[in-house]
This record gives structure tokens, C-alpha cells and sequence, in this order.
């Protein structure tokens, strides 16, 4: 017995839960902080867990072992969090040469060489290659960027808020998520509000508040507001991006474009406001032989929000005037099914002479496309009329008459449509009401993610009505009636008033 060799046993890894109590980002060697949890994570081969107590805050300010970028964490191995409702909070902050203090409530432009930076903005991980990460409930305020997936990677997030995204210190603000090559985000119940909201210059502008390239997004009952980047509250160039049932509000627009795949933007059931700031590039565009696809969604656009241009300067920067909010070109498509675009203000003078806002080319040589197939209507605008709008979307059945959504009479002169959820209700006499027939069976609205029915609006009402479906992403609801034919006719231009109003403001 004794000349038997010894064998030695190696016990097997399993699987482990690590708790988080501690409200300070802590290091590796904090026990219970969330630094050492992932750590620890990180040290194991097999697929763990982190559960994070109960509504804590983290604050992240006090973070020393952050690495390349400003990222607080790498996650090399499978890992599951629990955040239960935790926040992850920053506070950057830097002093303008105005000898202002900016934060996360004041966002201003940081300028290197001129501004004494403070507090950084910190970001949250990065998933390496190929790695899986499911997130449940972490929020975070503050933070410069939330996760970036790696090649190949998929990340699952659920039931989650980034808010007060800021890039102080950068002088190109970072996507909250960005996809790699290969690598697939899926997002449910996401909100995204307040992101990179300063968008004074070429690098915020375009930004998305979610990018990705060469990779799939796949995002549902979701919502981003106020993500000021002109271009992008999604901005995707290769790959496929899915935006189903989700709410785009106060932002800027959506791109989409080729890469080393082709890329492909499909927005389902979804209701867009295209009103960041003061910007000649906010609109949905495909370009550079992107398509971007739009079935039984919702587009709106204020043009108070629009840059004001002269004729001779639009003349000189076609891009900067035309094409809002729809542009395709460089062999990009918008394809429209079933979806509404309404322009608010599109008669009140304030796009300028000659200037169109649905644009196919900037470069005549090579154009893109844009095509409303089946229930479709286009808000005409002073430089484009009906008839033009039907040639120039291919369709002569094209929908342009009558009032599509529902306007208030504010006082003073002054009509709009209230901000959802409380309004932008289709108008119960207008021209969307129960377009599409037989609803529930050969026009039954199906999820592009996983080929389900969709049976909700993006509001939660039911999608049908007597095997009817409306035109756009959102069913009538009980709401005041619409304004008059002429008053509503008429506040389609709001009054010069409003607009002085928005500018006072």
C-alpha cells in the first residue's frame, strides 16, 4: 500500500453567490463591496452570482482600482446580478473657465486646457469576448457609460434606469451600451434618461445613447428620453438592432448604416419625438446602404426645434436643413408600414424656402430611398405637397389629409398635443382610426425578436379593437375631444407666440 503513488485530487469549482452590503465601491480586498464581489467573480471558472442588498447606493466616487477609460470593472467570466433595485452613483463635476461648477444637474461642455476638471465621470464594465452577463435592477446616476460588450459577447439587462449620463473629461461622450463585433445586447424595461445631454460640437453629436457595430440589438418595452446626442438614441452600423414596443422621447434621432455586414434597423410598435436641442442633424437616417424599417410605430417632430437657416445657407449645407426628420442616402432606405410621421409646425414658416424634409439625396449621384408601403401617412410641409410626397415615397395611395393626433387648446392662441403618456392620442375622427383590417389574422403585428404576436400598444392598451388595428403605435384611449377641423388645421402651425415662449424659455 505504502508504493502506491499518491494521487492528488483536485476539488471541483462550483458555482458561487457573492453579497454586496457595503455602499462604497470599495477594492478587491473590501469584503462585501461590489469591487470584491466581482473579483471574486472574476477569480471563479464557473458561472456565479452577485445579490446586491436591497435598494443600496453605491457610490463609485471613492473608486481607485478603475482601469483603462474610466471603467470601474472588466467581467471575464458568466455572471448573473442580482442589483434588487441598488444605484451605482457618481458625482462628477468640473469648474468652467466661467468659474462655474458643472455637475450631472448643469451639464456643460468640458474643455481640456481650459476647465479645472473635479469629481471623474466613472464607467461601469466591460464584458470581455465572448462572455455572457445578465444585469437585473442596477441602476446607475451619474456614471459616464453603463456596460460595453465585447466581441462576441451577449448581455442581458432587465428592469434597469441610467440617468445623468456625462462625459466630463472626453471629448467624445460614451453610448450607456455599446455592442462589439458579433456580440448581442438585450435590453427589457430599460430607461435611459438624461444621457450626454449637452450636444454643442461634432463628437456629442454623434453619439448614441445606445451604438453598436457589426452586432444585434434587441430592445423591448424600453424607453430613452432626453438623450440629447443629435443622431442617435440608437445609432447602428452593421448587424441588426430590433426596437420593439419602446418609447423615444425628447431626443435625438435614430441611424442606421452598413458596416462589414449589412446593418438593418427594425422599429416596431414604437412612438418617437424627435426634439433634442437646437440641432440641424436630429432625424431618423439610413445611409451608406442601411435600412431602416418602420411598422406600425409613431414619428413626431416639432420643427420649432429645428436650426433656423437662411435659404442661401441651406443652399450651401444641404444636409443641414433638409431630410428632417427622414434622410436616406449614400444608398440608404426608410421603409414605412403601417406608421404615421406628423410635423408640428410644418406650416409655420420655419422650414425654409425650397428646402424639403424628406430627403433621398444629398449627392444626387447617389441617392437613397424612401417607401411607405400599405397605411401610411406623411405630414406634407410647405415645400412638399401630397402629390410630391407620393412620388417621392413610390406610393399614390399615400395617406396625407385630415388631423392624426389629438390637440389641446392651451389658451392664447396657442394648440398642440400634450406629451405623452397623457397625450399625442390619434384623433378618433382622423385618418389613422382602424386602417388595417383583419388585424388579428394576415395583419397580425408580429415581434421581429421571437416572432410573437404583439397584442399591447406601446401604452399597454390592446393592439385591436373588432379586428382593427390604427396607424402608428398607440390605439385611442379615452381623452378629450379633438379641437375643431379649422382650429386643428390651424394649430398645426403653432403661433409665432409659442415660439417666441420657447426661446424666452
Amino acid at each position: 500500500m505504502a508504493s502506491l503513488p499518491v494521487l492528488l485530487v483536485t476539488p471541483p469549482v462550483r458555482a458561487a453567490t457573492y453579497m454586496v452590503s457595503e455602499a462604497n465601491w470599495g477594492t478587491s480586498t473590501t469584503t462585501n463591496s461590489f469591487a470584491w464581489a466581482l473579483a471574486q467573480a472574476n477569480g471563479n471558472l464557473e458561472a456565479d452570482t452577485i445579490s446586491i442588498t436591497p435598494g443600496l447606493a453605491i457610490n463609485v466616487d471613492d473608486a481607485t482600482d478603475i482601469i483603462s477609460g474610466g471603467w470601474l470593472t472588466t467581467i471575464n467570466n458568466a455572471l448573473t446580478i442580482h442589483g434588487n433595485g441598488a444605484t451605482l452613483v457618481g458625482n462628477p463635476s468640473f469648474v468652467g473657465s466661467n468659474a462655474i461648477e458643472y455637475t450631472k444637474y448643469n451639464v456643460g461642455v468640458f474643455r481640456p486646457g481650459f476647465d479645472i476638471p473635479g469629481q471623474p465621470a466613472f464607467s461601469f464594465g466591460k464584458l470581455e469576448p465572448g462572455v455572457s452577463l445578465s444585469i437585473s435592477a442596477l441602476n446607475t446616476d451619474g456614471l459616464n457609460g453603463y456596460l460595453q460588450l465585447g466581441d462576441g459577447s451577449t448581455a442581458s439587462l432587465s428592469g434597469t434606469t441610467a440617468r445623468n449620463s456625462v462625459s466630463y473629461g472626453q471629448q467624445v461622450p460614451r453610448s450607456v451600451f455599446e455592442a462589439k463585433d458579433n456580440s448581442t445586447l438585450n435590453l427589457s424595461q430599460v430607461v435611459l434618461e438624461n444621457i450626454n445631454p449637452e450636444i454643442f460640437g461634432i463628437g456629442p453629436a454623434w453619439a448614441g445613447a445606445i451604438s453598436g457595430v457589426n452586432a444585434t440589438l434587441n430592445m423591448v418595452r424600453s424607453s430613452i428620453s432626453q438623450a440629447a446626442a443629435a443622431v442617435g438614441a440608437v445609432v447602428w452600423s452593421g448587424g441588426v438592432a430590433n426596437v420593439v414596443s419602446s418609447l423615444i422621447s425628447d431626443s435625438g434621432g435614430l441611424s442606421v448604416s452598413d458596416d462589414t455586414q449589412p446593418g438593418v434597423m427594425k422599429l416596431v410598435n414604437s412612438l418617437v419625438r424627435v426634439s433634442a436641442q437646437n440641432s440641424n442633424i436630429q432625424r431618423l437616417q439610413a445611409f451608406a446602404g442601411g435600412e431602416l424599417n418602420i411598422t406600425a410605430s409613431s414619428i413626431l417632430q416639432d420643427v420649432l426645434y429645428n436650426t433656423d437657416y437662411t435659404p442661401a445657407q441651406c443652399n450651401s449645407d444641404p444636409y443641414a436643413c433638409a431630410g428632417k426628420p427622414l434622410t436616406a442616402f449614400d444608398g440608404g432606405t426608410i421603409t414605412f408600414k403601417q406608421s404615421y410621421v406628423s410635423l408640428l409646425n410644418a406650416q409655420d414658416g420655419l422650414i425654409p424656402p425650397g428646402v424639403p424634409s424628406y430627403s433621398i439625396a444629398l449627392d444626387p449621384s447617389n441617392p437613397g430611398s424612401l417607401v411607405a408601403l400599405d397605411s401610411v401617412w406623411l405630414q406634407t410641409t410647405p415645400n412638399q405637397s401630397a402629390a410630391d410626397l407620393q412620388s417621392l415615397f413610390g406610393n399614390a395611395s399615400l395617406l396625407t389629409s385630415g388631423i392624426p393626433i389629438i390637440l389641446e387648446d392651451f389658451g392664447g392662441g396657442v394648440s398642440a398635443y400634450y406629451p405623452w403618456p397623457g397625450g399625442a392620442y390619434p384623433n378618433p375622427n382622423g385618418p389613422l382610426i382602424d386602417q388595417i383590417s383583419d388585424a388579428n389574422g394576415a395583419n397580425q403585428l408580429i415581434n421581429p425578436i421571437d416572432g410573437s404576436p404583439i397584442l399591447l400598444d406601446v401604452f399597454g392598451q390592446p393592439r385591436t379593437r373588432n379586428a382593427l388595428r390604427t396607424i402608428g403605435a398607440v390605439q385611442p384611449a379615452s381623452v378629450p375631444a379633438p379641437l375643431p377641423l379649422a382650429g386643428a388645421t390651424a394649430a398645426l402651425a403653432w403661433s409665432r407666440r409659442l415660439r417666441r415662449r420657447i426661446r424666452y424659455a
